[in-house]
Formats: C-alpha cells, structure tokens, sequence
C-alpha cells in the first residue's frame, strides 16, 4: 500500500519505530482502523516490515483489512497483551534509538509501553512524524475531500430548503443528517444548527430551541471514504436586520480576505492575521474568539491551524478551513466557513455555495 510505504520511507532515513494505537494516523497508514476499546491494539511500523498485536476478538477483522506483509499477532482476554507485546518490541526495536507512540492511545496502554521501553528508548509523539505527511495531500485524499464536500453542499441546501418557523434546532438536524445519507455519506462528523442568540454561541449543541423569525447558524460535515468535509453558512428568516447585514458583510469580507492571503510558503499565522484584521479595523475584534481554520482530512480537526504564533510555512496539497466570526453575546452570531486547498495557482475552495445570506421567506 502506496502510504504504509511511504511512512516506511520516513522511518527507514532514522533509527526509529512507529506504535499506533486505533485512530485516524492508524488509518492513514493502512486505509482502515480497528474498533478501539479497553483491549489494547498497536499497529509497530518499522523501516522495512510491520507487526500489529492486536485481542482476538478483532484478529479476524484485522487481516481482511491489513495490507500484505504486516504480521498480526494476537492474544487472548485471559492471557492480555503484555507477551505479545513484549514480542513485538523485540522483534520491531531491538535496536531503535527512537519509538513515535500514538498520540490516539488510551494511556493505560501507553503506560504499558512506556514500563517496557522507558530504559532503552527515546519516546515522542507519533503526531511530531505524521502530521508533516498527513497535510500534504495525495490525489486519491483530494477527491476524497471533494466528494466529502459535494454531499455538505447538498446537505446544505436541503437545510435551507426546509427552514420553517417553528420547528426546533433538532428537527432540523436530523433533516441535515439525513441528507448526508441520502448523498452517499459514510456518516455525520457534526452537525450545529443554532437559532437566535445561539449563533453567538460558536460550538452550540442544538437542542429543542424553536427557530423564530432571524438568524439560523448552520456548521456542518460528513464522511465520505473516511474524508471529512466542514463548512459554515448562515439563513435568516424573515428579512434580515440592518445590524445583522452589517455583521454578515465584514464576516464575509474577513472570510474572503483570509482565502485571498492562503498560499504555500507562507506562515499559517499570515491567514489568521488577514482575516483578523479586517474584523478589528471594523471595531468587533474582541467578538473573534477563535483561532480562523484548522486542517482538514481524515480527522476534521487536524494541522495546521490558522492561528496568530503558528509559523509553520503552509505546504502545496495542504487543506484548512478559513472561518472568521463575530459573536455578541444574547444577539447572534456570524460565522462563515470553507475549506481551501492550496494549489499552484493558489487557493481552492471546495464548496460551491456563496457566503450569502440565504434568506428564508415568512
């Protein structure tokens, strides 16, 4: 499999091993993750070969998935899985001067790993090696992404089809979410809908708030072939307020200026700081409370983020969300949101959707 080696490649330029625990670097590796429970299972990647210690009650399950060549061993509930992962240290690291254990692990099983390597091996974050390969994106990872978005914007449009005074937060999350299965999603990643004064709330979880007359906050995503998608659009019922078209619109203008300045080869603050600049020049910048993006793939959170400090320089195939906003607490919110991609000719942005206020007639 064309990632399992590349990760082989990066580990085989140093004297080091890889430990991952179920989670999206394990799926990175092998297109595929197990079920993560209390049972420990590490997937050991080394320069040349792989081991994955797995219960049995997953073992089966394991080989229809791993790619030809990685050993599965296996231990039983009553025996644990200290033997076998003795085993696989022995057999993966005798000599490795460095282990990337997963930053997914649950830390009793990392507990159990740092007990047997603590003396002999140097341990860091499996995120310090894989999240550098994780941003720069493949051409399959690509038209993941795109198909993932495709079903957002679908989704999307059958929200603001379906707006009605009256009906409640959830009622409108669960037509969102049934369109994203109806599109071909894997499944939901997240769903807000946020009525009235939850818009100023920027991680509201809907509840039975009725939606009234005014602002209807929408931030959604999927999966689609395991790729997240994320955007944020907002509808209004009724015709809008003058304060709140002069909100949306210097949203907009930051949301547009953020996309304008996102290259490769500049610092992820730089995106921050053009958004955000447009927001304080207009007097609202104590009413943006977040970093403006983050990246986006096989987690929908992931690096790098957009944010004032971050000085990483932002590579080609790189994907993030651009999403200033303003919150004025008890009124309402504007957040607008899409993911770009960096391309040679510059930014792209996935969504097809305008920033636009999608007005809903009464």
């Amino acid at each position: 499999m064309a990632r399992l080696h590349h990760v082989q490649q990066q580990l085989a330029m140093s004297d080091a091993v890889l430990v991952l625990g179920p989670g999206d670097d394990f799926r990175y590796a092998v297109d595929w993750s197990p079920h993560a429970d209390e049972r420990l299972t590490f997937l050991w990647i080394g320069g040349d070969h792989a081991h994955l210690v797995i219960p049995s009650v997953n073992a089966q399950d394991a080989r229809e998935h791993m790619p030809e060549g990685v050993e599965v061993v296996e231990f039983s509930d009553q025996d644990g899985p200290f033997k076998a992962l003795e085993g696989a240290l022995a057999r993966m690291a005798p000599n490795a001067e460095i282990l990337y254990v997963s930053d997914d692990a649950r830390f009793d099983h990392g507990q159990l790993l740092f007990d047997l390597t603590a003396d002999r091996h140097r341990l860091h974050l499996a995120s310090t090696l894989m999240a550098p390969m994780r941003m720069v994106k493949d051409d399959e990872e690509i038209a993941r992404l795109e198909a993932s978005q495709w079903i957002n914007d679908r989704a999307m449009e059958k929200a603001f089809a379906s707006i009605r005074e009256g009906m409640t937060e959830l009622e409108l999350e669960d037509i969102i979410r049934r369109a994203f299965m109806e599109n071909g999603a894997d499944r939901e990643a997240f769903i807000i809908v946020a009525a009235g004064a939850n818009s100023a709330l920027p991680h509201h979880a809907s509840d039975d708030t009725a939606i009234r007359p005014g602002p209807v906050l929408l931030d959604i995503g999927c999966f689609k072939d395991g790729y997240a998608s994320d955007m944020t659009r907002v509808a209004y019922l009724g015709a809008p307020s003058e304060e709140f078209i002069t909100i949306h619109a210097i949203v907009k203008e930051a949301a547009e200026a953020g996309v304008r300045a996102a290259r490769s080869g500049i610092a992820a603050q730089e995106v921050d700081r053009a958004s955000r600049q447009i927001i304080s020049d207009k007097g609202f910048g104590q009413y943006f409370v977040h970093r403006t993006g983050h990246g986006i793939g096989l987690s929908v959170h992931e690096p790098p983020s957009m944010m004032e400090g971050n000085m990483l320089v932002l590579p080609d195939r790189a994907f993030f969300s651009v999403e200033p906003g303003i919150y004025l607490a008890g009124q309402f919110g504007v957040r607008l949101e899409d993911v770009v991609g960096l391309t040679p000719k510059g930014p792209k942005i996935l969504s097809a959707l305008p920033l636009d206020i999608h007005v809903v007639a009464q």
